[in-house]
């Protein structure tokens, strides 16, 4: 497993990219809910959403990475929360900016291919 030391470090080095794919996220041992990600690191993504998020929460993801056909599936926490009402980033839509939390390194590498060859374009 990655640490937090290593994602933090990892993500303020690392490359960015606009990345649309299908999220599934939720609570732990709860319904998971499905959204779009606006964008990818291999600290985290941001994630498309107006279910109503707080900073610090704990959440589960699936995603998979397009070409690679890897699925990813680990535990993040909300780092920061983009409201409509009052935007934190207006050049964003509604959303969340979740951290990896429990990413294995089969994740993180797989992450690091898909970022180094691919770039997908949002829709929103």
């Amino acid at each position: 497993m990655v640490s937090n030391a290593e994602v933090a470090a990892s993500e303020c080095v690392g490359k960015r990219i606009k990345a649309e794919m299908r999220v599934y996220y939720g609570q732990p041992a709860q319904k998971l809910l499905a959204g779009f990600s606006v964008d990818l690191s291999t600290g985290g993504l941001y994630l498309k959403t107006n279910f109503p998020f707080t900073v610090d929460e704990n959440l589960v993801l699936h995603f998979t990475l397009p070409d690679l056909k890897k699925t990813v599936t680990c535990k993040a926490k909300v780092a920061w929360v983009n409201l409509e009402a009052n935007p934190r980033k207006p050049e964003l839509p509604p959303g969340i900016g979740v951290q990896f939390v429990d990413l294995s390194l089969d994740g993180m590498k797989a992450i690091r291919r898909f970022l180094e060859h691919n770039e997908i374009e949002p829709t929103w």
